[in-house]
């Protein structure tokens, strides 16, 4: 009888944990990061010795209308091969920068074949890329960053996407 009360107490326990888990590891949102329309006029470029690479891009960027977290330009730029990564232009600033991380398509035996993907909204600082970023194509992920003070910040990533 002592160890079904044992197994029974250490089921329950088991249970709120993995249910107070789920409540705390809450997946962001577009909505949880809110950013406000920028109306002004498009600053000069200014670019770093990173984003130097892509300067005919980000040229013609700087041109566009914000798309993405009220005062930024973001294209996704294919690497070649099922991969891509992220540019972005600061229309306030004239600041550009580029994603940390390049994503390849990726395949696992339960989601099969998932090509790579970047999505983000114009009212939102929220950037989530889809695919493998390591060059390991069973390894698919999503990753979440936000964009604070013109560069991305890794904030969440969630394996076996």
């Amino acid at each position: 009888m002592s160890f079904l009360s044992n197994t029974l107490k250490y089921f329950v326990f088991v249970s709120i944990l993995t249910a107070s888990y789920a409540l705390y590891a809450k997946t962001s949102t577009f909505q949880d990061y809110p950013a406000k329309a920028y109306l002004g006029k498009n600053q000069l470029l200014k670019l770093n010795q990173q984003s130097k690479k892509y300067r005919t891009l980000l040229k013609q960027m700087s041109q566009q209308q914000p798309n993405f977290a009220g005062h930024y330009v973001l294209e996704t730029v294919g690497c070649g091969g099922g991969c891509s990564f992220a540019l972005a232009y600061n229309a306030k600033t004239g600041q550009s920068f580029v994603l940390p991380d390049t994503f390849t398509d990726c395949y696992s035996k339960q989601n099969g074949f998932q090509q790579n993907d970047i999505f983000f909204q114009k009212d939102s600082r929220l950037v989530v890329a889809t695919g493998s970023r390591y060059g390991n194509p069973s390894q698919c992920e999503e990753v979440y960053y936000l964009v604070e003070q013109d560069r991305f910040k890794h904030i969440q990533n969630i394996v076996g996407k």
